[in-house]
């Protein structure tokens, strides 16, 4: 059976709120002296008390636990290393001070049953949510600490944003690929993230970005599949270069090129996002443009904390609504001047 407090209490002759007192810390109004104190932790000690936490996380109306909102992460591997470098990030903020982690995938579904701010959770981190109305009325009537990442500054309500600096990052990519001398780009985005606000943010930089380049450039939701990216390479467009959402959407274009016998860069240049150490593993290495994930990950789980502990005055909370990353990118082999011939499929 499970020690109380009580227990511990009529064991030391005291009573339960001088207890509460000595081992939790609550019970301000109650005075306890050093030998009272040291007989409480004894005899606590001896019975093999623990505390327990839901009584806590009532009394205080915390919990100590921190919602990850990240409806598209299904599974973590070196395939997509972004995840892991997002949980890295999170991680070293949250546990050293003692807070657990929930990964909540489908929290941010318009249709979820459950409620985010049903009392299970201190705050939430929701990453890259979804460009649709139920997922903006889930943010705007959350009633809990927020902070979100990789979404445009400006696109979440006055709440706190983490976010590249995606203008300047569709820039550096289009003009590398310029002044290698291509002409026709497309920019690849999944399935699932050309419904994010991200992925939309990034398509419609890229668009312009294209545009103050004096090139054509072109959006493609890719389904992920050889068949339709076959028939895409047989358009009449006939881009030379994709320029992808992510280092794993590239990583997989690279993987279906060598199907094809698509040569990379020869006949078709790719570059990725995110720069992670993937891109190293790659056959050919991967052009990519680097964001600081783990970094933004840590950054905006500190805000978070510092948000539900009480530490940011409102003009502080003002001032940090907008937090962008500079970014770089790093050239690897799978980009170079385009060839004249149309790629044969």
């Amino acid at each position: 059976m499970r020690v109380t407090l009580r227990d511990v209490a009529e064991a030391s002759g005291v009573s339960v709120m001088a207890v509460s007192k000595v081992l939790h810390g609550t019970s301000r109004s109650v005075r306890v002296s050093e030998q009272t104190s040291e007989k409480i932790l004894r005899i606590a000690k001896q019975l093999e008390y623990r505390p327990n936490s839901v009584a806590r996380s009532l009394r205080s109306r915390r919990t100590k636990m921190v919602a990850l909102v990240f409806q598209h992460v299904y599974r973590v591997g070196e395939d997509n290393p972004y995840h892991s470098l997002l949980l890295n990030g999170v991680m070293s903020a949250l546990f050293p001070q003692g807070y657990t982690l929930s990964l909540c995938p489908d929290l941010g579904k318009s249709d979820a049953p459950e409620m985010i701010d049903d009392g299970r959770f201190d705050g939430v981190l929701w990453v890259r949510p979804d460009h649709t109305e139920g997922a903006s009325r889930r943010l705007t009537n959350l009633q809990l600490p927020l902070v979100v990442m990789h979404a445009p500054p400006g696109d979440s309500r006055d709440l706190p944003t983490y976010c590249i600096d995606n203008p300047r990052a569709l820039q550096i990519i289009v003009q590398h690929l310029v002044e290698l001398g291509h002409k026709r780009i497309t920019f690849v985005v999944d399935k699932i993230n050309s419904h994010t606000t991200e992925g939309l943010d990034r398509g419609d930089c890229f668009l312009k970005a294209a545009e103050e380049a004096g090139v054509e450039g072109r959006i493609w939701a890719w389904d992920e599949t050889i068949e339709s990216f076959e028939a895409r390479l047989s358009e009449d467009f006939h881009e030379t270069a994709l320029a992808a959402f992510s280092d794993a959407l590239a990583g997989r274009i690279l993987i279906t090129c060598q199907q094809l016998n698509i040569k990379v860069p020869e006949e078709l240049s790719v570059v990725g996002f995110d720069s992670s150490s993937f891109c190293e593993r790659t056959v050919p290495p991967l052009t990519s443009l680097h964001q600081q994930v783990e970094k933004m990950a840590y950054d905006a789980t500190t805000h978070l904390l510092e948000i539900i502990q009480g530490d940011l005055s409102e003009q502080q909370r003002r001032e940090r609504l907008s937090n962008i990353y500079d970014c770089v990118l790093i050239v690897r082999a799978s980009t170079c001047m385009p060839s004249l011939r149309k790629i044969q499929i």
